[in-house]
């Protein structure tokens, strides 16, 4: 597995669950929930070679992670289980199952985005939607947006409620920044639902002050987009930019301590409420972003400037020469809305300490 390793503390153990297998594959082939969902399939005219294997693929890995779980946890019927998802997936999937076997289990699972909108997918469909989610005792989508579209799809607000995602308080220490330059940050993985493309588009578009963009992450589409960028460069002597990879958490949260930055921006096609939103937040820098899934809850035009998806990009490009040109006090002014509104709503130490709260206070 890619990616920083998460510290632990010293009395929690870390397992890997077992991959599928003929067994699983099998064992799932034979599930009554699989047929169930090849009917609800068949019924919403939904059912393809495709979705089928997806149903069949999904539920296969589900058993899996259940049969890892009850390898290594003794169940004791005076012990309280709580269990968590992070995704709203087959993690989520495998708890559903267990907890249809252990009613007494408290079972959970967070919703971001990805798997929440079923629009989103290729196939238009997320496997097991309606199983996981009457299954679980709750599910706790990070938007407000995540918890109206479960609501109005499936009727259960019992069993849904919002609890946000939080980050920690990053301190500045930037540097003093160029009164004759604009630095846009952007963070995410290139690839085409972050359109990187359409970000290229409007910064290179501002001709008569120096702008530099930066960019934090790496994907399939990185090499196309660097070379794409340097040709503005090229042509447009007022524009630069720097891509420095992919970078860890530790090293991103560095960067916006100590660089000075004067717009953070998201132009994604679609969104949950990004992490990297949150933290750039915290070290009160103002946010360009599109009005997609949640974040229209965390950006606004009082902490940044919140435009259309299908915006023109030279009028992205008008707007952030409109913010450049603000006087300071107001530049400040927004700052400080930024950073105030993570620390109302996306402080991980309140939003953590009231999650853990509520899953105590849980009952099967």
């Amino acid at each position: 597995m890619n990616g920083e390793p998460r510290q632990i503390s010293e009395n929690t153990k870390v397992f890997k669950y077992r991959p599928e297998n003929f067994q699983t594959r099998l064992v799932a082939f034979r599930n009554s929930e699989f047929w169930r969902e090849i009917k609800f399939l068949s019924k919403t005219s939904r059912l393809s070679f495709n979705t089928f294997k997806t149903a069949w693929q999904s539920l296969s890995k589900a058993i899996a992670i259940k049969q890892t779980i009850e390898d290594v946890i003794e169940f004791n019927s005076t012990e309280k289980y709580i269990f968590y998802s992070y995704w709203l997936d087959e993690k989520a999937l495998a708890l559903g199952l267990l907890k249809k076997q252990f009613p007494d289990l408290i079972c959970i699972s967070r919703a971001h985005g990805w798997d929440v909108y079923e629009e989103r997918q290729m196939q238009a469909y997320l496997p097991y939607r309606k199983f996981i989610l009457t299954s679980l005792s709750k599910t706790y989508p990070i938007s407000e947006s995540g918890e109206e579209y479960l609501v109005g799809k499936y009727d259960l607000s019992e069993r849904i409620s919002i609890s946000r995602l939080g980050t920690l308080k990053i301190d500045n220490q930037y540097e003093t920044s160029s009164a004759n330059e604009i630095n846009i940050l952007s963070v995410s993985m290139v690839i085409s639902l972050k359109r990187l493309d359409k970000i290229l588009s409007v910064v290179s578009r501002i001709q008569n002050v120096r702008l530099k963009w930066t960019h934090i992450g790496d994907g399939p589409l990185f090499d196309s987009i660097h070379k794409k960028a340097k040709e503005k460069e090229n042509l447009n002597p007022n524009f630069s930019f720097i891509f420095l990879g992919q970078k860890s958490n530790t090293e991103v949260r560095e960067f916006l301590s100590k660089k000075h930055i004067d717009l953070f921006i998201n132009l994604s096609e679609t969104e949950g409420i990004p992490v990297s939103i949150m933290e750039a937040q915290s070290a009160g820098i103002p946010i360009l972003a599109t009005a997609v899934g949640g974040t229209p809850e965390i950006v606004n035009d009082e902490n940044g400037i919140l435009v259309d998806k299908d915006e023109k990009d030279e009028i992205i490009a008008q707007k952030i020469i409109a913010y450049f040109n603000l006087p300071e006090e107001e530049k400040q002014k927004k700052r400080e809305r930024s950073y105030q509104n993570w620390k109302e709503n996306y402080n991980a130490k309140k939003n953590y300490t009231n999650f853990i709260s509520t899953i105590l206070d849980l009952k099967p």
